[in-house]
């Protein structure tokens, strides 16, 4: 994909994924369940956006917001994520620097910071409480691999613009 072109946000049945913030992607994840094929889908975007990204030898850093979650994904989605991310595991080391999860439950932050104790993940893999502190810590996983920011993410890192991940 054209670093200039515009990238249109994707939504499945809720989740909405956003590359607005290029290199930053924006999974975000409704209040209630979601169908198997919506998940399938939007795991199918996102490895999209991770092989355009490649291919471009650009890295991202994948923002995934739990926040809004009231129910718990099924054990069925919950088990095809953890086996579509150790098939794209060769594709997320060359195309992410890593990526943060959302959650305003300290308990939640908690228990996938012992998870990543437990399995580590590949590239910076951090828990916040809100979309700016990931956003945030985004910015500097990217800048700390060297990764060249867009005016907009310089601006938001500055504190001199409000973007739509805030």
């Amino acid at each position: 994909m054209n670093p200039a072109e515009p990238r249109a946000d994707q939504s499945f049945e809720g989740i909405r994924i956003s590359a607005a913030d290029w290199p930053v992607v924006l999974v975000e994840f409704p209040e209630k369940r979601v169908a198997d094929a919506s998940l399938h889908s939007a795991l199918g975007h996102l490895e999209s956006l991770m092989r355009d990204a490649a291919s471009a030898r650009e890295r991202l850093f994948i923002l995934t917001d739990i926040g809004a979650m009231r129910e718990i994904a099924p054990a069925s989605q919950r088990r095809y994520t953890a086996e579509w991310m150790k098939r794209v595991e060769p594709l997320s080391r060359i195309s992410a620097v890593g990526g943060a999860t959302v959650t305003p439950s300290s308990i939640l932050r908690g228990i996938l910071t012992a998870v990543f104790w437990i399995q580590p993940p590949i590239g910076t893999m951090v828990t916040a409480a809100t979309r700016h502190e990931a956003m945030l810590k985004g910015i500097q996983a990217l800048e700390s691999k060297g990764v060249r920011l867009p005016p907009r993410l310089v601006a938001y890192r500055d504190g001199r613009s409000l973007s739509r991940a805030g």
